[in-house]
């Protein structure tokens, strides 16, 4: 599903990935993990095409990637900044990501309150994102990138700021990504989630200086 080969990326005159290859089959999760500044989310990043590595590859179902994937190669991400509009509901940010996506029109708010309710937040559908709490925008994005029905979902970090219940309800819905032969990358601090995934990156090291 995702075949990634000899990454490397600097910045700021520092090495943040060298030479780091990735593979996920298709019905298979990925757990990224490693400290802080080990480059967790520069990976994501150019795994989903919102930044380009120095060297290196990433194919995605036989297409290279070049620039931002997206749904036309079936591919949603989840931020770690959630990437949300603050003065729209819950629902719209949703609603507009389905339509940037091509579904039509008629369907994107019963769509976009399914999605929210797969997460338990159906009940803030018309909330304005600036009105959630840091946990409800977390799930939000989760909900966005999951109405978009992706066949890989890639997350950075998308549970640090939910409570035990849920982030056991927002994982199980991205697992079912690759319980339906699907595949699944998590940025995560957290070895019981990383422990749920099919295999593990660690990205433990020391940012080294280019030269």
């Amino acid at each position: 599903m995702l075949n990634a080969t000899g990454l490397r990326y600097e910045r700021d005159g520092q090495q943040i990935l060298d030479g780091i290859d990735v593979q996920v089959e298709a019905g298979q999760s990925l757990a990224v993990m490693g400290p802080s500044g080990s480059g967790k989310t520069s990976l994501l990043a150019i795994l989903s095409g919102l930044s380009e590595p120095d060297t290196g590859e990433v194919w995605i179902e036989g297409t290279r990637l070049t620039g931002f994937a997206g749904p036309r190669l079936g591919v949603s991400v989840v931020l770690q900044g959630y990437g949300l509009v603050s003065l729209l509901t819950a629902a719209e940010n949703i609603e507009v990501a389905l339509r940037a996506a091509g579904h039509p029109a008629r369907e994107v708010g019963i769509a976009a309150r399914r999605a929210l309710d797969l997460v338990g937040l159906e009940v803030h559908a018309d909330q304005l994102v600036e009105e959630l709490s840091g946990g409800q925008q977390q799930r939000t994005a989760v909900a966005r990138a999951l109405a978009l029905r992706p066949r890989l979902l890639i997350a950075d970090e998308p549970t640090a700021e939910l409570d035990a219940v849920a982030r056991g309800l927002t994982l199980a819905r991205m697992f079912e990504v690759p319980e339906g032969g699907g595949g699944l990358i998590l940025a995560t601090h957290d070895p019981e989630v990383a422990e749920r995934c099919d295999r593990m990156l660690d990205l433990s090291h020391e940012i080294a200086p280019v030269g």
